[in-house]
């Protein structure tokens, strides 16, 4: 019997459209990589699951749900789809195997969501529960791609974090904690000021060479390097700050780039060979999980290329805090 007020058609029209105008415009909820043919495949998956979404909704006669409702399931189904389907293909699974994954991510949201609200499950625990389950979900399916000999497990690594929901809330956070500091004219916190450093920052490499640039974002700790990265995607960010203050913090950030000094690369490569050789490879692949995947490569294989991929200055911070990081575990 059909749900009152719940017109499941438009209503998947609608979230495909709003999925198409973001991946149009670009923004926080889209990355950089994606070719046409990717938002089209996104922006046609979206509409698809949701449309089969509402119409079981619609078509069940066991369940009594209201169009609010039936329309918080589809959504979540829309929207899951939309993030996951970015995960896959900048994860790089193979195109054949996206939409199966993407199915069985739909189903189980929408039986889990399906069963919370028949429970009366309150709706902030329904969004906890909802995304534990993708989570877990996502990463069950791309370990069966890794026992089909499909994905490599260096591969698996680099998939399963991929997550383009948690890069969204961090972009929107730093921007907002931006837009609050670049609101006060005085009593800038100590957290404050760090995230004007990194803003600072942003703005310098935002004006290099590009390869300049990738040096020193990847010599930065992860950590900050995140921040400085969504800081150089903000189209407006110099105008957020006073230019005394841009001047001011970037005076303070010269502990955040690696001092200039003759660095000996064969020496420093044969201390980081040596050191790889003699940890568990258990060790080492915990070490470069979630990092990039040349930094990844860098800790895991003996024969990268590292003097072909990173400056002197980014090996001598990569053997340095992979050293530390051996050694404190």
């Amino acid at each position: 019997m059909p749900i009152e007020g719940f017109d499941y058609k438009a209503f998947a029209a609608d979230l495909a459209a709003q999925a198409a105008e973001i991946l149009k415009g670009g923004g926080n909820a889209t990355p950089e990589g994606l070719t046409d043919a990717d938002k089209k495949n996104i922006t046609d998956t979206v509409r698809k699951f949701c449309f089969m979404s509402g119409e079981a909704l619609s078509n069940d006669p066991q369940i009594k749900f209201n169009a609010q409702q039936a329309s918080l399931v589809t959504q979540f189904i829309g929207e899951w789809t939309y993030h996951k389907s970015i995960d896959l293909i900048l994860g790089k699974v193979p195109v054949q195997f996206r939409e199966g994954i993407l199915q069985i991510i739909a189903a189980n949201i929408f039986n889990t969501a399906k069963l919370a609200i028949i429970k009366k499950m309150k709706q902030e625990l329904l969004v906890n529960l909802i995304e534990e389950k993708v989570k877990q979900v996502y990463s069950d399916e791309l370990q069966k791609l890794v026992k089909k000999g499909v994905l490599a497990p260096q591969q698996f690594e680099a998939a399963v974090n991929k997550s383009n929901l948690n890069d969204f809330v961090q972009k929107n956070e730093d921007e907002a904690k931006l837009e609050n500091i670049s609101q006060k004219s005085s009593d800038v916190a100590p957290q404050d000021k760090k995230v004007l450093k990194i803003a600072a920052l942003a703005i310098l490499l935002k004006r290099l060479p590009q390869k300049k640039a990738e040096e020193i974002i990847s010599a930065l700790d992860k950590n900050i390097a995140i921040h400085v990265i969504n800081y150089m995607k903000m189209s407006n960010i110099e105008e957020k700050l006073d230019h005394q203050v841009i001047i001011k913090s970037l005076e303070e950030i010269k502990q955040l780039i690696p001092p200039s000094k003759t660095v000996n690369v064969p020496r420093l490569l044969q201390k980081h060979h040596k050191l790889i050789s003699l940890s568990a490879p258990d060790k080492l692949s915990t070490l470069a999980m979630g990092e990039r995947v040349s930094v990844k490569n860098f800790i895991l294989d003996k024969n990268f290329p590292a003097q072909n991929v990173f400056s002197a200055h980014v090996i001598e911070s990569l053997v340095n805090s992979v050293e530390k990081k051996v050694n404190d575990n």
